[in-house]
């Protein structure tokens, strides 16, 4: 059995590594692994309605705070540490921190990924409520 911290860095780990594939998925031009997919936003559904279901059954009575720090982590760890890595290894300057197409794929990323997680999260509530009656 994972531990909570485990279940909390897995899940950060887990949205970092989306909000990168989809910046893959959904960047344009002719660089190396852009695939310039018109609805790579549909990761974000994927990245983020299972996570209410994971952590409702750690922490039932904190839930928004520790999705708020899951998020928090995975999107410091895909879009600020990502970036920074290839700011220092491919010596980009601050286009990586900087480029419009770079947070128009993040911010429809995200927005349909909080989407998801909103339904989720209500269809999990319910679920637990009707199995508490």
């Amino acid at each position: 059995m994972l531990s909570d911290r485990s279940v909390l860095a897995l899940s950060a780990l887990w949205i970092g590594a989306l909000v990168h594939v989809d910046w893959h998925l959904g960047r344009p031009g002719p660089d190396h692994l852009s695939f310039a997919l018109p609805y790579h936003w549909l990761l974000g559904v994927v990245a983020f309605a299972p996570l209410p279901w994971i952590l409702i059954r750690r922490w039932p009575e904190s839930l928004a705070r520790t999705c708020i720090l899951v998020i928090g982590l995975g999107v410091a760890l895909g879009q600020g540490l990502e970036p920074l890595g290839e700011t220092i290894l491919y010596h980009a300057g601050v286009e990586p921190f900087t480029s419009p197409a770079r947070w128009r794929i993040f911010a429809e990323f995200l927005t349909a990924g909080l989407l998801a997680y909103v339904a989720s999260g209500a269809l999990s509530a319910t679920k637990g409520s009707r199995r508490k009656a």
